[in-house]
């Protein structure tokens, strides 16, 4: 675990990193920011900090994008181009499965519990009590259709 002084684990060069990747993950769309420009970035440090698991799988999986990166383009992935930058993601995909799941899987927690996006995507409440959410009265007319069917229909 990286530590200067504020107990995280990423390092800025990595949190750089991590920002573009997340963002091609959750890109931004209409009023909805992308993952990485809504500090979700923060959130994996915390959560992979937690996690001796989490961060072994982070650390080299970091490492690995710049790699493929790397390899592929001879630049760093920042400086790829979008389309680049997700045939690199789709690449560590394929080869570092477990990293990538997990980068995914808490790339959404993170995104989707921020109170900001929660705010924007819902959910609607409604009074249970309100007239909108009472059931209405049962009608027996509704049976009528199978009633004419005949005893093989209506019996098990």
């Amino acid at each position: 675990m990286v530590d200067d002084g504020g107990g995280r684990v990423f390092t800025r060069s990595q949190e750089t990193l991590l920002k573009d990747v997340i963002n091609r993950i959750v890109p931004a769309e209409g009023e909805f920011p992308g993952a990485g420009d809504l500090g979700v970035v923060e959130y994996l440090d915390r959560v992979v900090g937690e996690s001796p698991a989490l961060t072994a799988l982070f650390l080299p999986g970091l490492a690995y994008v710049e790699i493929a990166a790397s390899r592929a383009h001879g630049k760093d992935f920042g400086s790829l181009s979008t389309d680049e930058k997700d045939r690199v993601l789709r690449q560590v995909e394929q080869e570092r499965p477990d990293f990538f799941s997990a980068l995914v899987q808490q790339a959404y927690n993170g995104y989707y519990t921020n109170p900001d996006i929660y705010r924007l995507v819902g959910p609607e409440s409604h009074d249970p009590k309100s007239s909108a959410n009472l059931m209405k009265p049962f009608d027996p007319l509704l049976l009528e259709d199978v009633r004419k069917l005949g005893r093989v229909y209506r019996e098990t």
